[in-house]
């Protein structure tokens, strides 16, 4: 079945020296704190998660909270809101020792310092998004798409039972009739990040943001390992016009965690 409505994806969460730190200060006049985020390439989710557990290590008192809200612009940004239940923070991305290095920019802040109150939303959406042309072609729901992880024995008396790990769950989605010059500028470092396995998050209906999958790549129509891609030219009926074949993803159920030495 198709989709009804446009999708989204969205990707590059990518966390190295250049972007880990987050300086803040939980008192007025307090020492100046500094998270240290774990390095890797993340889903928004993923993101969300190894915030909040950094800027838990430096502030063992207060808690923190990260959110995205993915409802701004018709469904199609995602904008990153910190906050905590103290009486006080300051986040030093313009003044920090470590604003040069900070990860404002890549969840959508800007590189200044915010204060005054406990709750701050970046100014602009976060990560890279995909909005394809067209709505998705042959759509299978996770609901529809699901193997059990385990094995199977069969025992002397013919008696055949399943040792289970996992249920894991998948769907299934097609593109259709993409530029040329979208498949070189957008959709080629897209497939380039999936393939490499990186997480992603991927919204089947705009108008629904609050569903979404966080995922990996599973296959391609060109590669089942879901190590490489292939996105071919619709012909002979749409010269110029290309597609990716079906991409199966595989939803991940288990969140990471993350353990950040105390910098």
């Amino acid at each position: 079945m198709a989709l009804k409505n446009p999708s989204l994806i969205l990707y590059g969460y990518n966390i190295d020296v250049s972007n880990q730190y987050i300086d803040f200060q939980n008192s007025s006049g307090g020492p100046i704190l500094t998270a240290v985020l774990e390095q890797g390439n993340f889903s928004l989710s993923d993101l969300i998660s190894n915030i909040v557990s950094a800027l838990g290590v430096q502030d063992a008192v207060n808690t923190y909270t990260v959110t995205a809200d993915r409802t701004i612009a018709g469904g199609t940004q995602n904008r990153v809101t910190i906050s905590t239940n103290g009486i006080y923070l300051k986040i030093l991305f313009g003044s920090g020792p470590n604003a040069a290095a900070s990860v404002a920019s890549t969840i959508g802040f800007l590189e200044s310092d915010y204060s005054g109150h406990t709750t701050y939303t970046g100014a602009m959406t976060s990560g890279i998004s995909i909005q394809p042309t067209y709505t998705g072609y042959n759509w299978v729901a996770p609901t529809r798409n699901r193997k059990l992880f385990g094995a199977v024995n069969v025992s002397a008396a013919g008696v055949k039972q399943a040792i289970v790990f996992q249920l894991q769950q998948f769907f299934e989605v097609e593109f259709r009739y993409e530029t040329e010059s979208r498949v070189d500028a957008i959709w080629q470092p897209f497939m380039d990040w999936a393939a490499q396995q990186f997480d992603l998050e991927f919204t089947p209906d705009i108008t629904q943001p609050e569903t979404f999958y966080n995922c990996t790549l599973e296959s391609t129509e060109s590669d089942d390992t879901g190590l490489g891609w292939m996105m071919s030219e619709m012909l002979p009926e749409y010269p110029f016009l290309y597609q990716t074949g079906k991409l199966k993803f595989r939803i991940i159920l288990i969140p990471p965690t993350f353990i950040n030495p105390v910098a």
